[in-house]
């Protein structure tokens, strides 16, 4: 129970936080899985210069919605989203898929 004073307004509900980071860079890390498609593609494809290309531009993408993603976990600017993000960034990473699928590869073949 509150008791409310004339003229006094109550205190408002603080605001919840945006959560427009953290949706951000999930939504640039699924971009950015659609390019590393497309890379791996164009380079089965047999031009190996695009492909390399649209890997690097993958990767250094990657990195920034990895950076994104614990900045929205960090500041609470959609920490669920973020931590979908970083996880997103880290599996469509090419540098780090290639070193994964090698890895697997190694399980594999034993």
């Amino acid at each position: 129970m509150s008791i409310e004073y004339p003229g006094v307004e109550p205190e408002a509900q603080p605001a919840r936080p945006a959560r427009n980071l953290g949706v951000a860079a999930t939504g640039g890390a699924l971009a950015l899985a659609i390019v590393v498609a497309v890379a791996v593609s164009v380079a089965a494809d047999g031009d190996h210069e695009a492909g390399t290309g649209l890997a690097w531009f993958a990767i250094v993408g990657t990195a920034l919605t990895f950076a994104l993603g614990i900045a929205a976990v960090v500041l609470r600017r959609g920490r669920r989203w973020g931590v979908v993000a970083v996880i997103l960034s880290l599996v469509v990473n090419p540098f780090i898929l290639t070193r994964l699928l090698a890895f697997f590869e190694t399980l594999t073949a034993a």
